[in-house]
């Protein structure tokens, strides 16, 4: 993946994580259909909706399932050879691929479909008020991502290992982290029972809006 310096114009990328092999879905849950779209298509066109095109798609187990499912898109991906190490491996991949003067990275995982464009930006912007500060997704009595992580935490996240995610690093923040409420984020789609509540999560999302 090779993002220029012009395209990153010091904004805000994505970094969508779809490197895991799925193990309680079954079948690989990117590729799994809602609507019309993959998982991992929604993600992406829920990103492009804030970030334009400034998205790095992290691949792994099921890296050439996905480049054929993606067709042009496949461009934005970059391939995380060690996704067998867990989520720490590939936000490492996705914060590595980012443009030397990116000032900070949307996080977001591939089976969040009810998170939406709308939220992504309420994240951002959130975040642009307060550009030294990680902005987290509130939701179910916890944080985590969709969240927001300014360059200062870079670092950090590159030190990341096995399925240690980014909540570590957010909740070592302390004070210094904000946290947005963002309902939507509930729902992961970890397993077939959450897939088939998808429809009528969805409804009570759109009537809480």
């Amino acid at each position: 993946l090779v993002l220029t310096a012009a395209a990153a114009a010091n904004e805000v990328w994505a970094v969508i994580l779809a490197a895991g092999a799925s193990t309680r879905f079954g079948t690989p849950k990117q590729l799994f259909r809602w609507r019309g779209r993959t998982l991992l298509q929604h993600a992406l066109a829920h990103a492009r909706q804030t970030v334009a095109d400034r998205v790095v798609i992290v691949t792994g187990a099921y890296a050439n399932q996905l480049d054929i499912m993606l067709g042009p898109d496949r461009a934005l991906c970059v391939y995380n050879a060690g996704w067998r190490d867990g989520m720490g491996s590939s936000i490492r991949a996705g914060i590595a691929a980012l443009p030397a003067d990116c000032p900070a990275a949307l996080l977001m995982p591939c089976d969040q479909p009810l998170v939406d464009g709308r939220d992504l930006a309420a994240l951002v912007g959130h975040w642009r008020n307060r550009p030294l500060r990680a902005v987290a997704s509130g939701y179910a009595g916890i944080f985590g991502i969709p969240a927001v992580l300014p360059a200062r935490l870079f670092p950090a996240l590159g030190e990341l290992h096995g399925d240690r995610g980014a909540r570590e690093v957010l909740r070592r923040e302390g004070h210094r982290l904000d946290v947005l409420e963002l309902p939507a984020g509930h729902l992961d789609v970890d397993d077939r029972i959450a897939a088939s509540r998808l429809d009528d999560e969805d409804a009570g999302t759109q009537a809480d809006r």
